[in-house]
């Protein structure tokens, strides 16, 4: 059996808080699959477009709105609805206590038809926007997006650099495929990517020369980057400070024409 680096999804990706706001973006289509499209200020694009895996959750406020914040750092962000209409929030607003919500039924029912769905996606997304020359391709995931990031980082894959925040579900083989620049932020606990699992993918990208880096934050829980508490004011630092790493190594490494 592979070994494991980032356990399967569990009940601590439900945890973490819900946002608001005003989206700014909108739902479009690529492939018939909805997609939230976040486009930048004519004069603040960098013609890059930044590929958005999400995390159980799929495309929702929080997205949007993480979305819209890499489109106003100049990028055309697109989010994948890899659950087809199905994200955790239609069964239920208050999972981790919902007797009646099946989460591991609903992980089965997601997990090959998402990357399915991901691997259509993608395909659509290069014949549509990735026509020009001067179009450069990031990706980010979140949890269930993180395996999506390294497919993308491969030889085959689209993207010339990408970032991770708390994976889930990643195997040894996923990190070897990855050769290109990478960036996770994680925390410093999390039971589905533990201190020995985070040094054996260390490991695998530096015996085989990859270009990674990797932020560790102490006290704050899976799903920080994407679900924080704003009102605590370590999680909102640490969630934004995970987010400026993100684009900052985006913008280093699509600089490089």
């Amino acid at each position: 059996m592979e070994n494991i680096i980032a356990k399967p999804a569990d009940l601590c990706c439900l945890k973490g808080a819900f946002h608001t706001g005003e989206p700014t973006g909108s739902i479009e289509q690529i492939e018939g699959i909805d997609t939230y499209v976040a486009r930048p200020q004519p004069k603040r694009s960098n013609a890059n477009v930044v590929l958005f895996f999400p995390d159980a959750f799929g495309l929702h406020m929080n997205s949007f709105l993480m979305m819209d914040a890499f489109a106003e750092c100049g990028y055309l962000t697109l989010g994948v609805d890899y659950f087809l209409g199905d994200p955790v929030t239609k069964h239920s607003l208050t999972p981790l206590s919902d007797p009646n919500f099946d989460f591991e039924a609903w992980k089965s029912k997601h997990l090959t038809s998402s990357e399915e769905v991901s691997a259509k996606w993608v395909k659509g997304v290069k014949e549509k926007y990735g026509t020009s020359e001067n179009v450069e391709f990031a990706c980010v995931g979140y949890c269930w997006g993180a395996r999506f990031v390294c497919q993308q980082l491969s030889t085959e894959g689209i993207c010339k650099v990408g970032a991770i925040a708390h994976p889930s579900f990643l195997k040894e083989s996923d990190i070897f495929k990855v050769n290109k620049p990478i960036f996770l932020s994680v925390p410093s606990i999390d039971k589905l990517f533990a201190p020995a699992e985070r040094s054996r993918m260390v490991a695998i990208l530096a015996e085989d020369d990859k270009q990674f880096n990797m932020q560790i934050f102490a006290k704050v829980g899976h799903g920080f980057a994407s679900r924080a508490r704003l009102t605590d004011p370590y999680e909102k630092w640490a969630k934004e400070q995970s987010f400026k790493s993100f684009v900052d190594w985006f913008d280093f490494w699509l600089s490089k024409k």
